[in-house]
């Protein structure tokens, strides 16, 4: 599975933060101690009563801010989920949904196959056994951390280890002190490196990842395995607008529903209409109609068109 990236991400921001901006939590449930990243007496005691002030994205974590100056961090990893469910029972949620395929009947213990709708894939019987972390909001609402492989996790922060947190990650491409000069120096300092991978490191660039990168590449007919050194200025100019386009877009499509990834609201993204590479590999390329090939960079498979990409 793949994990999401920034556009997902952000698009999961944008939509909680209509959803429980304001909320006060009345109480949680901590159902697996490992998911949160804190003693369960201090995490219960520091948020517990508190009002979430605002929803925020920093690379591919989820922040939620808290009135009494302590933050969650949240990060979905490969099968998080954050499911929001209102007093009516209306579920809305961000994540890679739970297949019914993924769940076995609780009375004959046999797998209850697949449906067709993201928002019927989301989930069944809330809470279940994916159910890490259960926030219980004043109003009646909930919102479920579901986490089928565990690998995700939420931390308590305070503004100073929120901070460090912050200088772990670069800058952040869609804001608007990444302009070109920016994009070269960081890429120059490490010049030596291959440009794809280059483009992954979030202490250079934040929420890149495997798909936009490729992507990115793609658009700027750079082959994936160049070295930043042989890189032209005018070829590095072309990349950092391709780089700024795809994220937009990618944001504007509600992501890419690779492995199922929905919204906030149970709906899949569109992006991958869009891709022109990412997972193609033998396909037909979309620009010259030669065969797209695929190449190993490091544990990621790199999708590219060894006649476009030079």
């Amino acid at each position: 599975m793949g994990m999401p990236e920034l556009p997902e991400v952000e698009t999961i921001k944008r939509e909680l933060a209509e959803l429980i901006r304001n909320k006060k939590i009345k109480s949680v449930d901590i159902n697996l101690a490992k998911q949160v990243k804190a003693p369960k007496a201090k995490f219960l005691k520091l948020v517990q009563g508190q009002k979430i002030t605002a929803v925020r994205r920093r690379a591919k974590m989820l922040i939620f801010d808290l009135q009494n100056g302590w933050h969650l961090v949240f990060h979905l990893k490969m099968t998080g989920q954050l499911i929001y469910r209102d007093r009516s029972g209306k579920l809305a949620g961000g994540g890679h949904p739970i297949k019914y395929g993924d769940v076995k009947d609780k009375k004959s213990g046999a797998k209850m196959g697949s449906l067709d709708s993201a928002r019927d894939k989301l989930l069944i019987n809330l809470p279940n056994k994916y159910s890490h972390v259960i926030f219980n909001f004043h109003d009646g609402s909930r919102l479920f951390f579901n986490d089928l492989r565990q690998f995700g996790w939420v931390k308590l922060v305070d503004k100073e280890e929120l901070n460090k947190i912050d200088k772990e990650f670069g800058v952040e491409p869609l804001e608007k002190e990444f302009t070109f000069e920016k994009f070269k120096e960081l890429l120059l300092k490490k010049k030596g490196k291959v440009i794809k991978p280059l483009l992954m490191e979030q202490d250079s660039i934040a929420g890149v990842g495997n798909i936009y990168a490729q992507e990115a590449c793609f658009c700027a007919g750079i082959v994936p395995n160049r070295r930043v050194k042989d890189i032209s200025n005018a070829e590095l100019k072309e990349l950092y607008d391709c780089l700024i386009r795809i994220l937009k877009l990618a944001v504007e499509k509600k992501g890419t529903s690779a492995d199922n990834y929905v919204d906030a609201f149970g709906r899949q993204g569109n992006m991958i209409e869009y891709l022109k590479v990412y997972d193609r590999s033998g396909e037909k390329c979309p620009r010259c109609r030669n065969i797209i090939k695929s190449m190993k960079q490091g544990s990621r498979t790199t999708a590219y068109c060894p006649k476009c990409q030079r």
